[in-house]
């Protein structure tokens, strides 16, 4: 990954790419996301995201139909299992707390829907109400967090395979008892389905189709290692959980009203901070399909 700004010239204004951290994460400027993306702009935002993971867009404004094309232009919408989208797009899930709800949606460590066969390969979070203070985004770089294992370490976990599963809910701590993962959102209409303890096998390290960097794969969908117990699994699953957000493979993003996250889900966690009890935090959240990792 470079460090290094990113520009490539439009028939508008050049767009520029400029890291927040050394580790992954870009601010992106000199681009309009509620018009279409000309093929130049297109490139530049997808190499971007290629060299940077994550990428932040401030001080847009679209509507739900300008999110929905945005989107398009990267690839298939992915529909997630449990949570339904709004109902003239149902491409756009809300995510929405209020004041009635105990904790926020997406808390914890993880890439999304980990525990499908073919994970989402990117997601586009658009903030349409945040709190004064407080409810940013945490991310990690798993391309890193790989490459700075001991050598004896990669070689130990080349050929492991993780199981996964939705229902991760006993592993964030204020999870709604007998709720797990998907219970306690009472501002948000979730899909009630019995599938919700449905596994999943991923290999631990996980190379980027388009990029062909290793990274370690794993987060809270995680249960254990295909093979192992769950006891078994737990020492080595929570050293790697723990290396792999490290401060120094993350950056944090503060939002504003009207700020786009764009983040590559085959390489990056991410996680909502739980620090706003009592606030209102609504944001609109596009999922693109992806592929079966390798």
């Amino acid at each position: 990954m470079t460090n290094t700004a990113t520009n490539t010239a439009t028939s508008a204004s050049p767009i520029i790419a400029t890291p927040i951290s050394g580790a992954l994460g870009a601010e992106v400027t000199g681009v309009d996301l509620s018009a279409p993306l000309d093929d130049a702009a297109y490139d530049a935002v997808r190499g971007a995201l290629l060299d940077h993971c994550v990428l932040f867009f401030r001080d847009q404004d679209m509507t739900p139909p300008q999110q929905l094309a945005f989107a398009k232009r990267f690839g298939d919408i992915h529909f997630h299992p449990h949570v339904p989208g709004l109902p003239d797009i149902p491409e756009i899930m809300e995510i929405l707390k209020t004041d009635k709800d105990a904790r926020p949606f997406g808390v914890g460590w993880h890439t999304d829907q980990m525990f499908l066969a073919e994970p989402a390969m990117g997601t586009m979070l658009y903030a349409k109400e945040v709190p004064d203070a407080g409810g940013d985004t945490l991310f990690t770089n798993l391309h890193r967090a790989y490459d700075a294992l001991s050598d004896g370490m990669k070689r130990m976990i080349a050929g492991l395979r993780t199981v996964n599963l939705a229902d991760a809910g006993r592993k964030i701590a204020g999870a709604n008892p007998g709720g797990g993962q998907y219970g306690g959102f009472n501002s948000m209409a979730l899909n009630k389905r019995d599938d919700v303890a449905a596994e999943t096998e991923h290999p631990l390290v996980r190379t980027h189709p388009e990029t062909g960097r290793k990274a370690l794969f794993i987060g809270l969908h995680t249960e254990r290692f295909a093979t192992m117990t769950t006891a078994e699994s737990k020492p080595l699953l929570d050293y790697l959980v723990d290396h792999a957000t490290k401060p120094e493979f993350t950056c944090r993003f503060r939002w504003r009203e009207g700020s786009v996250a764009f983040w590559d889900n085959r390489c990056v966690l991410h996680n909502a901070i739980d620090d706003y009890r009592g606030k209102r935090r609504r944001m609109h959240r596009i999922t693109l399909k992806g592929d079966r990792p390798v």
